[in-house]
Parts: C-alpha cells; structure tokens; sequence
C-alpha cells in the first residue's frame, strides 16, 4: 500500500494489516521491485526491511535478545562469492531502526548463525568458528565489544545456531547429506578452544536445506529450510527429530529466534544485492505468531 493510501486509511479509522503496511526500516534504493506475496501471511505480526542492503549485504543469522533483533550479515553482490566482511546490526522491533552495528573479526565470513548465550553474551556463529560479542546495554549506543573465538572442527560445522538455557546448539546445511544439530554447554564454550562432535551433549538429525533452528517454550525445535526456490518451515520432535508440521514460507528463508512473547523472528536473503535475481523479493526482518500458521 502507498504512504499516502495507508497515512488516509490510518487517519480515517480504518484498520490496516500488518502484512499491508509498508515494512518499517529503511527501504532499500537499489531496486524498486515490489514485495512478494507471502505464504503465511496471515500469521506475520511485524515486518521491517533487512538493514545494510544497499551497501551489499547478505543477512543470514538472527537473535532476539532483551528485546532487541540482532542480524548477522556478510557483504557480497557477486553470485559466486558466498563469504565477505561480517557485521553484526541491532534493530529495535517497535520502530524497524537500526540502533547500532558492530563490524566482526576478518575470520567471520557468513554469519551463519547468531544465538543468545550466558547473561549479556550473544554467539556469533560462522562455518568453523564461534565468536562471543558481550553486549552492551539496548541503549547503548555501540552495540558491545568482541570476546573469545572458539573453532569448530570435526562434522561440526556452523551453518546456524541456537540458544537455550545454559547450552549452545550448532548446525550445518547439508543438500543431501542428513545433517547434525549439536548441542555444546555454555561452560564448554568457556573452558576450550576447540569443539568438535565428541564434545557434544547431545546431537539431533536435521532435514535437509536446513537454515535455522529455535527451541520454544514447549522445547519443540522449529527449522527452517530454504533454497532460492523455496521456504518451509518445520517443527520436529526434540528426541525423534520426527517432523510434526510443516508450513511454507518465503524462499530464502534463514535463521530463526523466539521472543519472549513466543513470536517467532526470521528473516529471508531472497533481494538482496547478491540474490536480486531470485522470483521472490522479500528481504525482510519478520515476526509471527506460530498459532496463526496453517
């Protein structure tokens, strides 16, 4: 809907939708394609436009943490280039602002996977190594400082990741080979420089093309899967790794993070610069309410 169509209908009483509203952020200038349609559009709450864009980034991981969105980007505008300088953005949801950034160490190159750790940690996590950023306050104006690197060898590689209480689980996207979702505890992370799959407390088989994964309240994971082509989004068993649902979503899809209200947060690569190529246009910070999928 155009700002002046939405400003008159808001100015009139006449309620708008979510999914009508112009993303809040920043819109990108180097395109003006329009939104795809999104399945599940029913269940999004908030949209807001990937930050950095224009300057070529790629987003890939995502965590809300004290009420703030974290992305993890990496910059690249060329196909055949899938690694580059990282840099961490922090959002405030309510008005799609970008708060801070922060540029990562040269060693990130994807940033696959941000989770929520100890008190004031967030993980960084890229293909073969996890970086710890201790975060400064919301309102800080700098988003924190960089901690401890840990590598990851072995079949553990870190594609994405996730936060749980006391416990961080790393994963890989596979195309065909059925993958790993490892899970590494928070004082193993303090105490090694490595960590490779014998250090594991526990692993679960993940399904393929798979890019993000959350732990909600009920401790179901939730993944999500994704390729240029097509987005899903699956809720497994947390013992059988069984799949229990499964929804559409847009193509692109990548790493996921609950809210403390129980929204689920995500994001899609599909239009950035990189990417701009794709059918689907939808490189978007977005919530929903897991109840309204279908």
């Amino acid at each position: 809907m155009p700002a002046r169509w939405l400003a008159l209908a808001v100015s009139m009483g006449v309620a708008v939708s979510a999914t009508a509203q112009e993303p809040l952020g920043v819109r990108p200038m180097f395109t003006d394609r329009v939104l795809s349609a999104a399945p599940n559009a029913q269940a999004i709450t908030t949209r807001i436009w990937v930050p950095g864009l224009d300057d070529g980034y790629v987003p890939q991981g995502l965590t809300v943490i004290d009420g703030a969105v974290y992305v993890g980007a990496y910059k690249s505008i060329e196909r055949q280039q899938d690694r580059g300088p990282c840099r961490l953005f922090r959002i405030d949801p309510a008005s799609g602002s970008v708060t801070g950034t922060l540029d990562l160490p040269p060693a990130c190159g994807h940033a696959g996977g941000l989770a929520r750790g100890p008190a004031g940690i967030l993980y960084v996590v890229d293909t073969r190594i996890v970086i710890e950023v201790k975060l400064n306050p919301v309102g800080d104006p700098s988003v924190g400082r960089i901690g401890k690197a840990i590598k990851l060898g072995g079949a553990v590689k870190g594609s994405f990741a996730a936060g749980t209480a006391g416990a961080l689980w790393v994963g890989a996207f596979e195309r065909d080979a059925v993958a790993k979702f490892y899970r590494f505890s928070h004082q193993q992370i303090a105490d090694k420089a490595t960590l490779a799959e014998a250090d594991a407390s526990a692993e679960l088989g993940l399904p393929t093309h798979a890019q993000g994964g959350a732990f909600d309240a009920a401790g179901r994971l939730w993944v999500s899967r994704s390729t240029g082509s097509f987005g899903e989004l699956v809720r497994l068993d947390p013992v059988s790794g069984a799949v229990q649902a499964r929804y559409k979503m847009p193509a692109g899809l990548e790493d996921l993070s609950f809210d403390a209200q129980g929204r689920l947060w995500t994001l899609s690569e599909a239009g950035s610069r990189r990417w701009n190529t794709w059918a689907t246009f939808f490189p978007l910070v977005f919530a929903f309410d897991p109840d309204k999928l279908k």
